[in-house]
């Protein structure tokens, strides 16, 4: 009798080989899909502008907080902006947790939370909203994204504040639209022309950057990588030369000097330049600060800031993980699907990592795959597929890194394959010419689309067995393709899986997807001869040992693993 792995043509050869009795003999709750993630819902309610939200995974692995915290910042799920005030999303979590860690930036300021996931839910509402002065701004922005083209700095005279006597003010900054202060007094100066002889540069109020600290007078701005933003300020001096800088970035702490200012006290001189936004730099802070030490000093007037190249809306991204940015997910097939495998779980063996990259809205504009066959324990040439169900092939924009080398894949012109329903990927054709090559297929969507149309990781993989295109093998309880018609159920042998749900008559599985890093059993070494906890997982319908394939201590038997 052949090894189970060697059988070419299991239709024709006599399956009569017994199943391994260790594996089919565990008591496998019916409703349990061998899952070792689950969907669940992220709702973040935010008004504040400009805020950046960074959601990870965490877990009580160690004892303090401070630790754990240090850990889940290794876990990243989600990067990115509330959409007019809300975020909402559907992603895949592995079981393994229970809490997330949302971390919440507002400019420099940080704030954070450990949130307990309750009925798959993920909820947060910010009460914290930054003042009303920047709420508001000129700024063209018509399709979420920030192509700035009309003066959208707010108040650049300085005239709308409080009403001054004929001399001068020091108000708190909030009342001052669209200024924020360094000083540590949050307080800002302002002076009605012709005070002391100083005539406004335009208009009837201007500002003193040293009110009663030497400081800075700054926006925050919403801006779009790429663009060209000209820029241009008045300064004078007050009693002599003052002396002060133009510095622009992405935060107050990294912002650098684009311009030094030194200016006498007879006349305003106009400093001017351009500054272009870097890639993934969403929104931008122009400073105006004082150089010379003390409480009065450098007069600032009629400041304009205009966008004269728009920036590239695509790139204004923010970005979804799985399993998380820095960890892959493991798929592992077994390929003799009807009929009983050997349960090593390596005939194909693919870790991977899934970006999802989101556009202003929140909307999905690309899906890009990184994998990389680990692991072949089968002589047959096997083939790999994803499958978006609900997501219609004409959805589908391009496919860039595919692997098609055997000539039995015929696809669309976008690279989905066609006679599907909803949108097919092959990945490969042949996956011993793959094995420990690192690849990419990069989806791009005509169109973006809601999370929640996309579905969520792992989707719908599948394995093709042997270039024979109508065979393929599923996840437990997830359908064939349409192409052209579903699998045909086989009959004849030891058939295993009559009904086609891809669960054996004591609900084993031919595939399984683990939210983690995988290393396949040697050939014929059954899973649970190399993991200690597997059983115990499977038996409990996977509520005890969720991470039963993790590397700790006592988890894996490492004679009976690949290296």
């Amino acid at each position: 009798m052949p090894n189970a792995d060697d059988i070419q043509n299991p239709e024709s050869e006599d399956i009569t080989e017994t199943p391994i009795n260790v594996l089919e003999n565990l008591s496998i709750p019916d409703n349990f899909n061998f899952e070792t993630e689950r969907a669940v819902t992220l709702s973040i309610t935010d008004a504040t502008p400009f805020v950046k939200y960074e959601v990870f995974a965490y877990s009580e692995n160690s004892n303090t907080e401070e630790e754990n915290i240090s850990d889940a910042l290794n876990y990243l799920l989600y990067s990115g902006k509330p959409y007019d005030g809300e975020l909402n999303h559907s992603f895949s979590l592995s079981s393994v947790y229970d809490k997330v860690y949302v971390l919440r930036k507002d400019g420099l300021e940080y704030t954070s939370e450990i949130i307990t996931i309750t009925n798959n839910q993920i909820n947060f509402k910010s009460e914290n909203k930054s003042s009303s002065k920047t709420t508001s701004t000129s700024k063209t922005n018509t399709d979420a994204c920030s192509i700035c083209t009309d003066n959208f700095f707010l108040n650049s005279d300085f005239e709308n504040g409080p009403k001054l006597p004929n001399t001068y003010t020091i108000t708190d900054e909030t009342n001052v639209e669209g200024w924020s202060t360094t000083a540590t007094d949050n307080k800002i100066e302002l002076w009605k022309s012709g005070f002391n002889g100083v005539t406004a540069q335009n208009g009837t109020y201007f500002a003193e950057l040293n009110a009663n600290l030497s400081s800075a007078l700054y926006q925050r701005i919403c801006t779009s990588p790429g663009a060209e933003i000209s820029w241009s300020v008045w300064h004078r001096g007050r009693t002599g030369v003052d002396n002060a800088v133009v510095r622009i970035g992405e935060n107050l702490a990294t912002a650098t000097i684009e311009a030094n200012m030194s200016t006498g006290k007879s006349e305003w001189v106009q400093y001017s330049g351009t500054y272009t936004v870097p890639d993934d730099q969403q929104d931008t802070y122009f400073i105006f600060e004082a150089v010379d030490n003390g409480s009065y000093g450098n007069f600032i007037d009629n400041i304009v800031i205009t966008e004269t190249v728009a920036g590239d809306c695509t790139s204004v991204n923010n970005k979804m993980y799985y399993p998380s940015e820095l960890t892959n997910a493991t798929l592992a097939f077994e390929d003799l699907w009807p009929y009983a495998g050997d349960y090593d779980f390596n005939d194909l063996v693919i870790s991977y990592n899934i970006q999802t990259i989101l556009d202003a809205e929140n909307k999905v504009t690309q899906l890009d795959y990184n994998y990389i066959v680990e692991s072949i324990g089968a002589s047959y040439t096997n083939g790999f597929g994803l499958e978006l169900e609900g997501v219609s092939p004409s959805a589908i924009s391009s496919v860039i890194g595919q692997n098609l080398t055997e000539g039995f894949i015929q696809n669309n012109a976008n690279g989905t394959e066609q006679s599907q329903q909803n949108a097919v990927i092959i990945f490969f054709d042949n996956s011993h010419i793959n094995v420990g090559i690192s690849n990419t297929i990069s989806i791009v969507f005509e169109t973006p689309i809601t999370t929640a149309a996309l579905g969520t990781a792992p989707f719908n993989p599948f394995l093709i067995v042997n270039k024979n295109r109508l065979k393929e093998v599923h996840l437990p309880t997830k359908a064939t393709t349409y192409y052209p018609t579903t699998t045909t159920i086989e009959t004849s042998g030891d058939v295993k899986d009559s009904d086609g749900d891809f669960k054996s008559p004591t609900g084993l599985p031919w595939a399984i997807n683990i939210t983690g890093e995988y290393r396949a059993p040697k050939e014929k070494v059954i899973i649970t001869e190399a993991y200690n906890y597997f059983a115990k997982w499977a038996t409990s319908g996977g509520t005890t040992k969720k991470d039963w394939f993790l590397d700790k201590n006592g988890y894996r038997v490492e004679t009976n693993l690949k290296d």
